[in-house]
């Protein structure tokens, strides 16, 4: 018998807590301004902008291999199950969510937000390589003001919330997959917060009308608006 089949409940729930913590907070650390500004003074300003965005989706990849086969290893329990037109439906918002994810890739720009035209841009020599875009925000237009459309008319972090459907409406639902889904939801909403701060913090008054136009937080009809 493995180890972790003797695992109670509880134990089981700490591991998976644990586990995506650790997850989330390395992403939230390598993410921050703190992170990148550390590695601008080590590297130099060039070699940052070139190497960051790409490096950080790759350890982002990695570790959510990892995460994902730890997770299937623990002990779990089956709460539900739907078939016929309920998981079809199910299925249906899970579509959703990813139309609204790849629009919002689309509109943040997919080079720019997997680190590929700066990558480029390094490896040509190019002398002046751009970093990447400031958190997920809507790409800027000519003038530097926040090109509003699709995802982004729906939700200010349509990156953040499009997962959320993704995970809820699976047609079948595990404890520890109710749990993950739990964590992320809570990880998601309080990240697009400081998504926010740092938007405006470097958008400044191009950002601001958007921020407090009618636009929602993260979904519904203006659920939140947030006065920094």
């Amino acid at each position: 018998m493995h180890a972790t089949e003797l695992m109670t409940p509880a134990a089981v729930a700490g591991r998976v807590l644990a586990s995506t913590a650790a997850f989330a907070l390395l992403h939230s650390a390598l993410a921050s301004r703190t992170a990148k500004s550390v590695a601008a003074r080590t590297f130099g300003a060039r070699r940052r902008n070139g190497l960051y965005r790409a490096l950080f989706n790759t350890q982002a990849t990695v570790a959510t291999v990892a995460l994902t086969r730890y997770l299937r290893q623990l002990p779990d329990r089956e709460l539900y199950v739907l078939r016929g037109p309920a998981a079809a439906l199910m299925r249906a918002g899970q579509g959703a969510g990813l139309l609204l994810l790849l629009d919002a890739v689309r509109r943040v720009g997919v080079l720019p937000i997997t680190g590929a035209s700066s990558l480029m841009r390094l490896t040509r020599g190019d002398d002046l390589v751009p970093a990447e875009p400031e958190a997920q925000g809507p790409a800027l237009d000519a003038h530097g003001r926040p090109k509003v459309g699709g995802a982004f008319l729906r939700s200010r972090h349509p990156l953040n919330l499009a997962p959320l459907p993704i995970l809820w409406l699976n047609p079948r639902m595990t404890r520890n997959l109710a749990l993950f889904s739990a964590i992320a939801t809570a990880y998601f909403w309080i990240g697009s917060f400081h998504e926010e701060r740092r938007l405006l913090a470097a958008y400044g008054d191009a950002y601001r009308p958007y921020v407090s136009g009618t636009v929602p937080f993260f979904f519904g009809a203006r659920t939140l608006q947030i006065r920094w």
